[in-house]
C-alpha cells in the first residue's frame, strides 16, 4: 500500500470537490429555475433557491404544451426493442470470438476495431439511401436498425466477462449431450449480468439522448424525446424556467436507470479497464 503524504491527500481531495463542483454546478441553477414562477425568476438570481420547493407548474405546462409524454413513449419503444437486439448481438458474438478458434477470427476483430476510426457522418449519405429504398424513412423502424448494432468496445466488455467463466463449464456441459446453443443460454448468458447492465445503460444513454439519427431519420408526427425538446425550446415564447422543467423531467429516466445498475456497471467497467 502506498504511504500517501498530507499535502497529496489534500490535493486529492481538493480535485475530487473540483471535478463533483464542475458536474453540480450546472444542475443547481436548472433545479432552481424550475421551481421558480416567471415573476421570480426574472426577480431573482439563478443561483437564489425558490420561495416555493412544491411548485410543480412549469413541470405540468411543459407536459402538455411541449407533448414530452408521447415522445418519451416512443423513445422508450425504441431505446428497449434496440438494447434487446444489440446486447444479444454483442453476447452472442463476444461468445463466438471469445471460446472459439476459426481463419477469419483476426479479420472480423479487426473490422470491429476499424469501425472506431470511421466517422458516423461519413456513412449516413449511403445508409440514407438504402433505409429510403426499404421504406423505413419516417419510420421507427429505422432507428432500431441502426441501434441495434454492436461495436467493438461492446465485444471487450463482454469477453473480459467471458474471460472470467472458465470453459471447464462449457466442456462439463459438453460431455452431459448439451449444444453450444443450451451452454450459452443456460450457462454463459446468465453470469454476464454485469456487463450486460454496462451495455445497458451507456447504450441505453447514448440511444435516449441521441438527436442526429431521429433528427434524420425521423420525418412527420414521430419524435423522440429529443426532438421534442428541440422544437419545444425553438418556440421564442417558451419561458426559461419551463425549459428548465422539461429538462430535468428528461432526465429522470436516465437517473433510475444508472441508480439500478450502477453496481453491476462498476464491475463491467472495472474488469474491462484490467484487461
Amino acid at each position: 500500500m502506498i504511504n500517501e503524504s498530507k499535502f497529496f491527500k489534500t490535493l486529492r481531495y481538493v480535485f475530487l470537490i473540483l471535478s463533483a463542483a464542475f458536474v453540480v454546478v450546472p444542475i443547481v441553477p436548472t433545479i432552481f429555475t424550475a421551481l421558480k414562477t416567471g415573476a421570480e425568476y426574472q426577480a431573482t438570481s439563478v443561483m437564489s433557491p425558490p420561495s416555493n420547493w412544491l411548485n410543480t407548474y412549469n413541470f405540468t405546462y411543459a407536459l402538455k404544451a411541449g407533448t414530452l409524454l408521447p415522445s418519451l413513449g416512443t423513445t422508450l419503444i425504441i431505446l428497449a426493442i434496440s438494447l434487446i437486439f444489440s446486447v444479444n448481438f454483442a453476447c452472442m458474438t463476444s461468445f463466438v470470438l471469445q471460446r472459439f478458434n476459426f481463419k477469419l477470427k483476426g479479420l472480423i476483430m479487426a473490422l470491429y476495431t476499424a469501425t472506431m476510426f470511421i466517422p458516423v457522418v461519413t456513412t449516413q449519405v449511403v445508409v440514407f439511401r438504402i433505409m429510403y429504398y426499404i421504406g423505413l424513412v419516417g419510420n421507427i423502424g429505422s432507428l432500431i436498425i441502426l441501434y441495434s448494432g454492436t461495436s467493438i468496445v461492446d465485444i471487450y466488455i463482454v469477453i473480459n466477462i467471458l474471460n472470467s467463466i472458465p470453459k471447464d463449464l462449457d466442456e462439463a456441459a459438453l460431455l452431459d449431450g448439451a449444444g453450444y446453443f443450451k451452454i450459452y443460454f443456460n450457462i454463459v448468458f446468465p453470469l454476464l449480468k454485469p456487463a450486460i447492465a454496462t451495455l445497458a445503460v451507456i447504450k441505453g444513454i447514448g440511444i435516449y439522448n441521441d438527436f442526429y439519427v431521429p433528427n434524420l431519420y425521423l420525418i412527420g408526427n414521430s419524435r423522440t424525446l429529443t426532438i421534442a425538446l428541440y422544437k419545444f425550446f425553438r418556440g421564442q415564447s417558451t419561458p426559461f424556467e419551463v425549459m428548465s422543467a422539461a429538462v430535468l423531467m428528461a432526465t429522470i429516466p436516465v437517473v433510475i436507470m444508472f441508480l439500478f445498475a450502477q453496481n453491476y456497471i462498476y464491475n463491467g467497467l472495472a474488469g474491462a479497464v484490467k484487461s
